[in-house]
């Protein structure tokens, strides 16, 4: 029975932090009277010429923006991905990392075909100066050989009669298993995990009729080719 495996990147949680300001006026008479004893008249002096505004920050609004995606992000060896980008108040863009040269404002490009993980970035000016740039990463799928011994006993020595298959966990970080596959059949003592290419860290477990699953065997470390 074959099986697969789909692979889920991890998700970037980002914390947004808010800053209120509160800003109190105090209310000001227009000018300051001045009195004495004599019977001069009242002098009204008033008050020097306000400080002018500063400069106003230059408009937010006035910055580009970028729409960057690719149709697969994670594709097999020898496939292509398409890039489609949009933008607004940009007057310019420019590509680089896996691609290269000066692009339009927005489009869509076919991008491969790839036989490694690639970043591609798109950098776009607005005629105002300012800029942004946006990335994104496209995988590609490689493989990890697994082979094994299936275990003939149970841990309190009696005969393993009832052994129904595996589990396959994996993840980037020892002991950091981000995700799993079920292996049915006794017999199996290979397989082929397609994952994107990288460097894994691997454990085992055996399942039994009921569901029973065991402890984690020896943990390995391979890279998909």
């Amino acid at each position: 029975m074959t099986a697969s495996a789909a692979w889920v990147a991890p998700q970037r949680v980002l914390w947004a932090l808010i800053l209120i300001v509160v800003a109190a006026s105090l209310g000001a008479c227009s000018g300051v009277i001045e009195t004495d004893s004599s019977d001069d008249p009242v002098q009204v002096v008033p008050d020097p010429d306000p400080m002018p505004d500063p400069d106003p920050d230059p408009d937010p609004g006035s910055a580009p923006t970028i729409n960057f995606s690719a149709s697969d992000s994670v594709v097999n060896a020898g496939d292509s991905t398409t890039l489609t980008w949009s933008t607004q108040n940009a007057s310019s863009c420019v590509a680089s990392g896996g691609w290269s040269g000066s692009r339009a404002t927005s489009g869509s490009e076919l991008a491969g075909p790839l036989s490694a993980n690639t970043t591609y970035t798109l950098t776009c000016t607005a005629s105002s100066g300012g800029n942004a740039l946006v990335m994104t990463t496209v995988f590609v799928n490689g493989v990890v050989q697994l082979s094994w011994v299936a275990p003939t006993e149970n841990v309190d020595g009696s005969a393993l009669t009832d052994l129904a298959g595996f589990k396959i966990y994996f993840g980037l970080q020892s002991g950091g298993y981000l995700d799993s596959i079920d292996v049915s059949g006794s017999a199996i003592t290979q397989f082929d995990l397609t994952v994107p290419m990288g460097t894994y860290y691997l454990a085992m477990t055996a399942l039994d009729a009921d569901g029973n699953e065991s402890a984690y065997s020896n943990e390995v470390v391979k890279n998909s080719i």
